[in-house]
């Protein structure tokens, strides 16, 4: 299983190229051989599945194959109000990077189900 550190050195890296993420957030940590990241990042364009991840081998020194969730902020909106478990994931995700507009994003996706306005997909 990916430690914090690692997703953190990875998200310090993704912070660092041209497309500025607006926040990063860790899920299904529970995955033991699996790393799964939402980036919310302001200039991607629409995605008509933004729940679909992009998989991918982030670095030759991260051991894991990475589910990346890269949409922008309307699209993950979106997203987590038509899919219950995309809802639950970012729920009960861990802000790495983007503390403000993550903690938002976190708080949505709890109210979503709180409220029972996510759906199961």
């Amino acid at each position: 299983m990916p430690t914090r550190d690692e997703m953190l050195e990875l998200v310090e890296a993704h912070a660092k190229l041209d497309d500025p993420m607006e926040t990063a957030i860790w899920i299904r940590q529970e995955d033991q051989s699996i790393a799964w990241l939402v980036e919310v990042i302001p200039s991607m364009g629409s995605d008509d599945h933004p729940e679909r991840p992009i998989v991918f081998t982030a670095a030759r020194d991260f051991r894991y194959p990475l589910h990346l969730i890269g949409v922008n902020r309307a699209d993950i909106e979106k997203a987590l109000r038509k899919d219950l478990t995309l809802a639950r994931a970012v729920a009960a995700g861990d802000v790495l990077y983007g503390e403000d507009a993550g903690v938002a994003l976190v708080a949505l996706a709890r109210g979503l189900l709180s409220h029972g306005n996510a759906r199961a997909s």
